[in-house]
């Protein structure tokens, strides 16, 4: 018996996390984009929106500052007033809410909390969790990250033995290692998977007053604008594109804060997946502008004058060729996009028409081909209908120069009957 050893290689791509969200960005409308964005957010504190009127600004978003944070205090303090307490533990409830960071920890140990409240930590120890309780949103004065989920997942009522022991590793769900999960929690995948998204669904900042997204529903992504001297102009209308940014400061603040090697990672994920989503929003807004001057360019007659007979032969792998990205990118920013232009708001794929033969010259497309064949069969003597062969040379006669068989092609495409049939009719 004889023992062979063979060696393949093989090659395949990888998709970094990156490389899947702007895919999936592109292919998305603008509501559906929009609405990606709000889900991310729900779960990710880095992830902020661009105020109206501050896109053209750089930088990270501050977070609660100013009237933002006035205004989520003054509703934790009314719903601590609806709270039965003492005088002296309304007093304290108080000062514990001026206690809580930005994401709404207690950061401090009791310890230090009731030196600076001037109370006791026995008060301290008693009072915190009867806030924990009623105060909205769950989560809000949690003494850590995996404190904060587990108010979250009792309030959900979906806290149990096996979830409090995965919360104890949120570098695993971080990295998302579903054996690991497994093993460590002595689940199987399924239930490890069902764990993990619950998880992963929770705010790690619920007190983070988040900005809504601005954003017009139904608004044309790209514009065409001719301006006075005839010039046109191509932009991204950004009342249909969601403005988003990490926010840097609040990330370095959490680092900062938070001591735990595992709970960082988790922050570390959060940070990231916020990055690959800013960034996937940014190569959805540059293919599209690229895309549009692409457009533009070749389509310049037709969008001025909006008439079908001033549209040249344009497809996507000619664009694709032009803004020098793959035909399927082209193909998934023009689903569901739509341009405005002087004439009024189109799909995208207005913009594009089939050329006839490779050889075919004077830049006819089918669909005007299609539309003077239709008028010629209209037109004609009904009483002498003309052939395909008399059609053809017709329409070598208007510029398209079309074989006799293409002709044929093109009526049946029209539902239009041979000569012989129409002249019966």
């Amino acid at each position: 018996m004889s023992q062979l050893q063979r060696q393949t290689q093989t090659q395949k791509l990888a998709l970094t996390q990156t490389m899947r969200s702007s895919l999936a960005m592109l292919e998305m409308s603008p509501e559906e984009a929009a609405q990606a964005i709000e889900n991310e957010r729900s779960r990710n504190a880095f992830l902020s929106a661009i105020p109206a009127g501050e896109r053209s600004g750089g930088g990270s978003v501050p977070a609660l500052e100013g009237t933002a944070q006035e205004t989520m205090l003054d509703d934790l303090g009314r719903q601590i007033g609806m709270i039965r307490l003492s005088a002296r533990e309304a007093l304290l409830a108080n000062g514990l809410l001026h206690s809580l960071d930005s994401r709404g920890f207690l950061s401090d140990d009791f310890e230090e909390i009731a030196n600076y409240l001037d109370s006791s930590v026995t008060e301290i120890a008693l009072l915190v969790p009867t806030l924990q309780k009623h105060i909205e949103p769950a989560g809000l004065f949690a003494t850590s990250l995996a404190h904060c989920f587990q108010l979250q997942l009792k309030a959900k009522n979906r806290f149990d033995p096996l979830i409090e022991i995965l919360l104890g590793r949120l570098d695993l769900v971080a990295k998302q290692n579903i054996q690991e999960i497994c093993a460590v929690c002595g689940v199987d995948e399924e239930d490890a998977i069902e764990m993990l998204e619950d998880i992963r669904s929770l705010d790690p900042a619920p007190l983070l007053e988040k900005q809504e997204i601005m954003q017009r529903q139904g608004a044309p992504e790209i514009i065409f604008r001719v301006s006075a001297d005839d010039t046109l102009h191509v932009e991204l209308n950004e009342d249909a594109l969601p403005a988003i940014l990490t926010d840097d400061g609040l990330f370095s603040a959490t680092l900062k804060t938070e001591t735990d090697g595992h709970a960082q990672s988790y922050y570390r994920d959060c940070y990231r997946g916020a990055a690959n989503m800013v960034r996937a929003m940014q190569k959805r807004a540059n293919t599209l502008l690229a895309t549009g001057n692409a457009i533009a360019r070749r389509q310049e007659k037709f969008i001025k004058s909006g008439r079908e007979r001033h549209k040249l032969p344009l497809t996507i792998e000619q664009l694709a060729s032009e803004v020098g990205v793959n035909k399927s990118t082209i193909s998934r920013a023009l689903k569901s996009c739509s341009i405005m232009t002087d004439k009024g708001t189109f799909p995208a794929q207005q913009f594009l028409a089939r050329g006839l033969a490779p050889d075919q010259q004077g830049g006819k497309t089918r669909d005007q081909a299609l539309r003077r064949l239709s008028l010629l069969i209209k037109t004609e003597d009904q009483n002498q209908p003309n052939s395909d062969e008399q059609l053809k040379h017709q329409l070598e006669t208007a510029g398209f120069k079309l074989s006799r068989r293409t002709v044929a092609k093109y009526r049946k495409m029209l539902a239009i009957p041979g000569a012989h049939a129409r002249g019966r009719s």
